[in-house]
């Protein structure tokens, strides 16, 4: 990342996310003036600001080593809908709207009957008088409650995959919301979003291969959401290492302990060997080429950034156990990590079927 950049970010969290993030958790408070100012930074969608993925995955870390949930914020409404709305030809006015904070955008995907099953979904378009009119209901959708504009998959046929479209939808009369409380990433605006005939502003791609966009987004969010699962790792880490250098336990300081001291040194080396990894991954040129070491950096990337926030809450004690620490906040947040963008069950699933047709030699290349 250009160091000025770099610089920025840090500084951008330092006095604008970091003196919200307590709030945000504690009273479920979407930050929309938040959400405008890091438009105007250009941090909101930084790959439709001429930044790369690389930039985007480093930015997202600064900003969920002080709130997960702001860092969800921006890869809903950066990575899974900016993004693929500027590759696959939606409206530019649209574009610059969401990329600036000018409009909330939701990308609804998941619904009631599953998640993982993407062919499964039972959203449907229809043309109706010349228009693209949508039914169905989603879940689990980031924003949903206070969206402008969705961008919705929908059965447009009966050919699994090969029959789903992906429209944009205004928020409207036909849009009807329920908010979900969830257990962590408070204030993100987690909703049902149900669709009663609705018409489609446009289609985002072509009619029946709205399956590219969908894992065009899923495969720039997993990267995303490995350096979200990261940056929570690291906030927590170093909030339990401070900790651990001011308590004092049988007449010495925590930090002084062997068995603390290999927590936070197992912790770092895992965390330098991860920020390789995602630094590797996300310098791709080729998301769908690249799809198997993407869902082997989110495996691992989440899986371990658990583990690594668990260990933080235990050097901390009843601490890190108590509300309004980053440890306590982030034990909630990182556990999204596993199932959001393609749960660890279908990582797994990518990389054997990879292996079963290409062997190992694609992952040591």
């Amino acid at each position: 990342m250009n160091e000025l950049i770099f610089d920025s970010i840090r500084e951008f969290v330092k006095r604008h996310v970091e003196p919200l993030a307590v709030r945000i958790d504690k009273e479920d408070w979407y930050p929309r003036e938040l959400v405008r100012k890091m438009g105007e930074m250009g941090f909101l969608a930084p790959m439709s600001e001429g930044l790369s993925l690389l930039d985007t995955a480093l930015i997202l870390k600064e900003i969920a080593k002080v709130s997960g949930s702001v860092a969800l914020i921006q890869d809903a409404q950066g990575e899974l809908v900016t993004e693929p709305l500027r590759v696959y030809g939606g409206d530019k006015y649209i574009v610059n709207a969401l990329s600036k904070g000018e409009l909330i955008g939701a990308f609804a995907l998941s619904e009631p009957q599953g998640g993982s099953d993407v062919a499964s979904i039972k959203t449907r378009a229809e043309k109706v008088n010349g228009k693209w009119v949508i039914k169905g209901k989603k879940m689990w959708t980031t924003q949903g409650l206070y969206a402008d504009v969705y961008l919705v998959a929908a059965k447009t046929g009966e050919n699994g995959l090969k029959s789903i479209t992906t429209f944009l939808v205004r928020k409207g009369e036909c849009v009807k919301v329920n908010k979900i409380e969830v257990m962590g990433n408070r204030g993100t605006g987690t909703a049902e979003v149900e669709f009663n005939n609705c018409e489609a502003d446009n289609i985002v791609g072509e009619v029946n291969k709205g399956w590219e966009v969908v894992k065009y987004a899923l495969l720039v969010g997993r990267v995303a959401i490995s350096a979200i699962a990261l940056g929570l790792a690291e906030g927590a880490l170093e909030e339990a290492l401070e900790w651990a250098k001011s308590r004092e336990l049988f007449g010495t300081k925590l930090v002084e302990k062997q068995g603390i001291q290999w927590y936070l040194a197992e912790s770092v080396a895992q965390l330098a060997s991860l920020n390789a990894l995602l630094k590797s991954v996300a310098k791709t040129e080729d998301v769908f080429k690249d799809e198997g070491k993407i869902a082997v950096l989110k495996y691992l990337s989440t899986r371990i950034a658990t583990d690594i926030v668990d260990k933080a809450v235990q050097i901390m004690g009843g601490m890190g156990y108590a509300k309004g620490t980053k440890c306590e906040r982030a034990y909630r947040d990182v556990r999204l990590g596993r199932i959001g963008e393609g749960t660890d069950e279908v990582q797994l699933g990518i990389i054997f079927k990879i292996i079963n047709k290409e062997g190992l030699k694609y992952f040591s290349e």
